[in-house]
């Protein structure tokens, strides 16, 4: 079963499982890589044994994705979702010019260090507790080998500070409670009133890649290369292996 989930809504893979479980009572349910609580797009979910027992090679698939790259600020998730910090003030227009370029050096194998707000376990603890509990300096955060296939720049736009902002808080506020929602509407609000910049920079970005990759990692990376900081402002997975979005129910 080929699910496009509309994001954001504040659905998690989890709620999507939940529900299948109510209507396959008795069967076995699972799916093959979960979402980010802001993206949406496939998800590829298997019902009945013979269709779980196939989890491991639909995970091991390539995946595409969409993802708008927000520049001028840092967050400790890499998204929108995080808590922000600002970034010195820069020229869109500059910014976007070298964008276009730095795009070039990721294409093909490379090392991703796993972001720190993420899922996944090291010393039988995710990383995410370790980094809620202020441990996060204690574990040896993974690096993987991943392979972006093809990366491009879609569209550009500038969005100025009201702009920006509203579209911030209406996005966080879809996600369900327990992601430190007020804290992080009280630190961007924080932030932004304190910016020097006026107008800023957001890419839509596609790329292909092998599975494990973070494309918020992607963002953030960008962000640090050029000096202006940079987070995943949405992100939707459009296809999994041969599984495109326009097929998905």
């Amino acid at each position: 079963m080929i699910l496009n989930i509309n994001k954001p809504v504040g659905i998690t893979s989890y709620d999507v499982i939940r529900e299948l479980k109510k209507k396959y009572p008795g069967q076995k349910i699972g799916h093959a890589g979960t979402l980010d609580p802001l993206a949406g797009g496939v998800l590829i979910c298997l019902v009945g044994t013979d269709s779980t027992k196939k989890q491991s090679e639909f995970m091991e698939c390539p995946k595409a994705y969409e993802f708008e790259v927000l520049f001028g600020f840092k967050t400790d998730t890499y998204d929108i979702l995080g808590l922000a910090d600002d970034f010195s003030a820069y020229s869109p227009e500059v910014v976007l010019d070298q964008t276009k370029k730095s795009l070039k050096v990721y294409v093909g194998k490379i090392k991703q260090k796993v972001p720190p707000f993420s899922a996944v376990k090291v010393n039988g603890k995710q990383l995410y507790r370790w980094y809620l509990d202020g441990q996060i300096d204690q574990v040896e955060i993974p690096v993987k080998d991943i392979e972006i296939e093809k990366i491009e720049i879609l569209e550009s736009h500038i969005l100025t500070r009201d702009e920006m902002k509203k579209r911030i808080l209406e996005l966080v506020n879809t996600v369900k409670k327990g992601f430190r929602q007020d804290k992080v509407k009280d630190k961007w609000e924080d932030v932004l009133s304190k910016t020097q910049q006026e107008n800023f920079l957001l890419v839509k970005i596609r790329a292909t890649v092998s599975k494990g990759t973070y494309v918020r990692a992607i963002a953030n990376d960008l962000g640090e290369k050029l000096g202006t900081g940079a987070c995943t402002m949405s992100i939707t997975r459009t296809r999994v292996g041969k599984y495109d979005i326009k097929y998905a129910v």
